[in-house]
């Protein structure tokens, strides 16, 4: 009896293990054109993160229930969830869809203009919006905010008052409670960084590969091991000779570390 205790409760820690080890999942991320390359795949669950090669693939640790974030800069972003069916397989297709660029309807009126900018700006008179925004102190362009930072906005927002005019956000405090204002963050944290790095890859893509010498096909994947470095994030405030200095540094890691994995490989 107490051995079949004993063997009862040994399998249930091996179940109850087998669920909460995350496992190696493959997937292939499409459109209707084909496809998808450089997407990023980013585990929210376990801020874990990477990119689809040329062939639109991507393998990611994940477990059930982890949830997983598509971005992409032509692509409406997707989240999913992990599902039953998707750890049994170690496999996830999936289908991106397409953003629709539209141009805003704007009106053109009529202006009589020298070609001189000087002379001209002083002659553009402002709105009656932007005039009267402007009187009472307000900004007449605020900044739009993003669907995250609009999130997080929401979690601090509110209030009650208490004792001798203390004014406490209960959103805040409920949100902060749950945990919630954290997560929030931290994905605001890892979206900022997936746009760091699609800017850095536009912009410096010529010099990683023809100064760097990195393969062209691995600038992404490169770009995101620069970014664990504690020193990316001052690096990318500085500006161009900090950065491209910083860049320069990872390459040489990154190009060491390439070499000893295809070295190991053909061994």
């Amino acid at each position: 009896m107490q051995k079949l205790l004993l063997y009862l409760i040994l399998l249930c820690s091996l179940l109850s293990y087998s669920q909460n080890k995350r496992i190696e999942i493959t997937g292939m991320l499409s459109d209707k054109l084909g496809k998808v390359v450089d997407a990023h795949v980013i585990n929210i669950t376990s801020k874990q993160g990477t990119f689809t090669n040329i062939n639109g693939e991507y393998t990611i640790p994940a477990k059930l229930g982890d949830e997983i974030k598509i971005t992409s800069i032509q692509h409406h972003d997707l989240n999913v969830v992990v599902a039953g069916i998707s750890i049994k397989s170690k496999k996830l297709d999936l289908l991106l869809n397409l953003k629709e660029y539209v141009l805003e309807e704007v009106e053109v009126k009529k202006t009589y203009l020298s070609g001189n900018l000087g002379t001209d700006s002083k002659e553009i008179k402002k709105s009656d919006k932007q005039a009267v925004m402007e009187n009472l102190g307000f900004n007449p362009y605020p900044k739009r905010l993003t669907k995250i930072e609009r999130e997080i906005k929401t979690a601090y927002a509110g209030g009650i008052q208490y004792g001798l005019g203390v004014v406490a956000s209960l959103d805040y405090i409920i949100n902060s409670a749950s945990g919630r204002i954290d997560k929030l963050e931290k994905q605001k944290e890892l979206l900022d960084n997936d746009s760091k790095l699609k800017q850095l890859k536009v912009t410096y893509k010529d010099y990683i590969v023809n100064e760097l010498k990195v393969d062209s096909t691995k600038i992404s994947r490169f770009l995101y091991f620069a970014h664990f470095d504690d020193n990316f994030t001052e690096a990318y405030k500085k500006g161009n000779l900090e950065l491209i200095q910083f860049l320069k540094n990872q390459a040489q890691l990154f190009n060491i570390i390439q070499k000893e994995n295809k070295s190991k490989i053909t061994d």
